[in-house]
């Protein structure tokens, strides 16, 4: 009788399911659009880009103290952020002389239009577009990044526009893989992110980080993108994925480390004081397991 019931009642789930998709994936998005409400960093700029549904949100961080064609970081968040809750985040990026655009989801934060797979790839396509054409980025040098529900698309925009490197950050192997832990059928997504296939297409280096005890997106997930191709550098974290923040070094050390071992940045004139190391052990040619690393 459970059986049967149960039977009934999937039909009403899985539609729900599908029907507040997008209310469900994009959290923080809204129909009640307005100006960046935040104060930028001294270092950043807003820069809107026309598109088919408004306007495109993106903050420009750069150092004025570098007057160099170098490279850059094009960051895509997750879903329960806005672009200014990351402008700290991203300093230490900059503070190694590169260039970084943060993009926001269409409806995030007063942001023009709606989350739409549709919208958001050409959010990302239009900023990567207005990226490589600045004076002061070489466009052979930019690293395509996304954190969580961003991964997905930046694995999609790495691929579409042979970016120099991909940085994924609790990500997912693909949105099928996440409704198949749900019990939905692949048939009912409409975010067809396959963030490992992309993976495996992408001819340029990745860094995967993930969190051991990550119960939203499993760490089964991140240990299977940073397996797709051999020379993948994995870094597995002690933490969840909303219960822990994002520490300093994350930016600080091991992603600027990792982009001068691939020759994307110059190394570093001086190196951070060692109180401010995490420390690190081995575990495979291309994994490191950073202790009480943690991330938002």
């Amino acid at each position: 009788m459970a059986a049967f019931a149960l039977l009934l009642l999937y039909p009403v789930y899985a539609g729900l399911m599908y029907a507040n998709q997008t209310a469900i994936l994009f959290p923080a998005a809204s129909d009640k659009h307005h100006p960046l409400d935040a104060a930028l960093p001294t270092n950043g700029r807003l820069v809107e880009l026309p598109a088919s549904f408004g306007k495109v949100r993106t903050v420009y961080l750069r150092s004025d103290a570098n007057t160099a064609r170098g490279a850059a970081i094009i960051y895509l968040h997750g879903n329960f952020e806005c672009v200014q809750d990351s402008f700290a985040l991203l300093q230490p990026l900059v503070s190694v002389d590169m260039t970084v655009l943060q993009v926001e989801f269409p409806g995030f934060c007063g942001a023009d239009g709606r989350p739409t797979y549709k919208a958001i790839t050409e959010a990302a396509d239009l900023s990567y577009a207005w990226l490589e054409q600045q004076p002061n980025v070489d466009p052979a040098r930019i690293v395509v990044m996304g954190y969580s529900i961003g991964g997905g698309a930046a694995g999609e925009l790495a691929t579409r526009h042979a970016a120099r490197a991909l940085v994924l950050l609790s990500t997912y192997t693909s949105m099928q893989d996440m409704a198949h832990r749900y019990g939905l059928p692949r048939m009912l997504v409409r975010y067809p992110y396959d963030t490992l296939q992309r993976v495996r297409e992408f001819a340029g280096p990745v860094f995967v980080e993930h969190g051991r005890r990550d119960k939203v997106v499993p760490f089964a997930m991140g240990n299977a993108l940073a397996g797709a191709k051999p020379s993948n550098e994995f870094v597995a974290l002690d933490c969840g994925h909303d219960g822990c923040r994002f520490d300093v070094s994350v930016f600080a050390e091991r992603l600027p480390s990792w982009l001068v071992k691939q020759h994307i940045i110059a190394a570093p004139a001086m190196q951070p004081p060692e109180s401010l190391a995490v420390p690190v052990e081995a575990a495979g040619s291309s994994t490191r397991a950073a202790a009480g690393a943690s991330w938002k």
